[in-house]
């Protein structure tokens, strides 16, 4: 008869980091907020593993975030002394797509307009479409090859694991408020897109 493995409870030092302000999918108010969270659910695999990392999110372990374009750096608190590492990056279009993306975004200048006022146009997810980029974490490039890579200094297997999720439903809380962070995170500024040259 087989057994099996059972690993110890695991439970996270306690810390006063930022917190999710999600209460019961509250942050999911929008069309692309409510796509963000379909795709963490999707990369989490298992759904212990989003839900997991949603407590952590939600619980304030995350004490440290960083964006410069399409990298974040985070640090977060777990059950070790010593807090993990976390590196995400987002697949960014290279300078031809990129050009043309910012082109097509400005000859609109309402869809401009509603980014800055906190909307997200579906056209301006198609564009990203066309030039073969998703706005969203977890599309794939090719088999098992996704757009986004995470990366924590923590010994769990998983990619993404519990801390990267984490990161990630901070970040889509981010871009729920603030959908133009969706194409930050693409490499796309909105001061680009507003620059009159």
């Amino acid at each position: 008869m087989s057994r099996k493995k059972r690993y110890p409870l695991r439970i996270p030092r306690s810390a006063s980091g930022i917190r999710a302000q999600e209460t019961r999918g509250g942050s999911a108010r929008s069309w692309w907020a409510k796509k963000w969270r379909t795709a963490l659910e999707r990369m989490g695999g298992l759904l212990g593993r989003f839900g997991r990392g949603r407590n952590y999110a939600m619980s304030g372990q995350i004490v440290s975030l960083g964006m410069e374009g399409p990298h974040v750096e985070a640090t977060v608190v777990g059950s070790r002394p010593d807090p993990y590492k976390v590196t995400i990056s987002f697949r960014a279009p290279d300078d031809a797509a990129h050009d043309r993306i910012v082109a097509a975004l400005r000859a609109e200048p309402m869809l401009v307009a509603r980014l800055l006022t906190d909307d997200l146009p579906l056209e301006v997810e198609a564009i990203f479409r066309r030039e073969g980029f998703d706005l969203f974490p977890g599309g794939k490039i090719a088999e098992r090859v996704y757009d986004v890579t995470t990366k924590c200094s923590c010994p769990d297997w998983a990619n993404p694991c519990k801390h990267s999720l984490a990161v990630l439903f901070i970040l889509g809380e981010e871009c729920a408020w603030r959908p133009a962070t969706l194409l930050e995170l693409r490499g796309i500024t909105m001061e680009e897109l507003c620059d009159e040259d």
